[in-house]
């Protein structure tokens, strides 16, 4: 036998494979160049055949182990990779839902700087009180000026002041009756004195009209009104 099967039967003895007696016996044939019987060497063959079968399963168990072992092994790593990019995917998402909503926020701010609160209203007795007792004295148009109407306010009281600028001049003799045609003569000085009392009472009622429009726009708004 070949240096090969002294060292299988060698193998097979420290392995405590097959019948170790029977195992010394035919390694002390061999060792010694003699042949083996029949039977021993059939016995060698049929152990080492087994044993190289019982090699090769456990050699592919071991490969597939290691196989199921690394595909386990990429799997984890691609699972938190997929959880990775999902949580990224949140974030961005919720930081693109956040976003108008910080947008509008700052344009709130924004616009709360520039647009005070104002909780104060305009007081309708007071807006009465200016327009009656200075109305009469052709200073029209104040109560408007008050509740922040101040170019129609203006436009009334430069018109009730020129009224009252014609019809003073009219009735001092500043202005000539002559130059006046005869047709409307007559009627002049009561037109103007009409003309300035309808205004009068327009500019009452309407000062107190936008007054309450004040009032109401803040209430609902909390700021001035557009035309402030």
């Amino acid at each position: 036998m070949s240096y090969d099967s002294v060292r299988s039967v060698h193998r097979l003895i420290e392995e405590g494979i097959g019948d170790a007696a029977r195992l010394e016996y035919i390694l002390d044939r061999l060792e010694k160049g003699k042949y083996l019987y029949l039977s021993d060497q059939k016995y060698l063959e049929n152990l080492l055949s087994s044993n190289q079968m019982n090699m090769t399963e456990s050699a592919e168990a071991k490969v597939e182990s290691n196989a199921l072992g690394k595909l386990e092994n990429d799997l984890m790593n691609l699972n938190s990779q997929l959880e990775n990019i999902l949580k990224n995917k949140r974030r961005t998402d919720r930081g693109a839902e956040d976003q108008p909503i910080v947008e509008s926020q700052k344009q709130d701010v924004r616009k709360f700087k520039h647009e005070p609160v104002i909780t104060s209203n305009k007081n309708e007795e007071v807006t009465l009180i200016l327009s009656v007792v200075l109305g009469l004295v052709t200073l029209q148009g104040i109560g408007h000026i008050y509740v922040g109407r101040i170019a129609r306010g203006t436009g009334i009281l430069v018109l009730s002041l020129l009224i009252s600028a014609f019809s003073m001049s009219y009735v001092t003799g500043l202005i000539p009756k002559e130059t006046i045609p005869n047709t409307v003569s007559a009627f002049f000085l009561p037109i103007l004195v009409a003309g300035y009392f309808m205004l009068y009472v327009f500019q009452i009622l309407d000062s107190h009209r936008f007054c309450i429009e004040y009032n109401q726009h803040v209430a609902e708004h909390g700021k001035r009104p557009p035309w402030w």
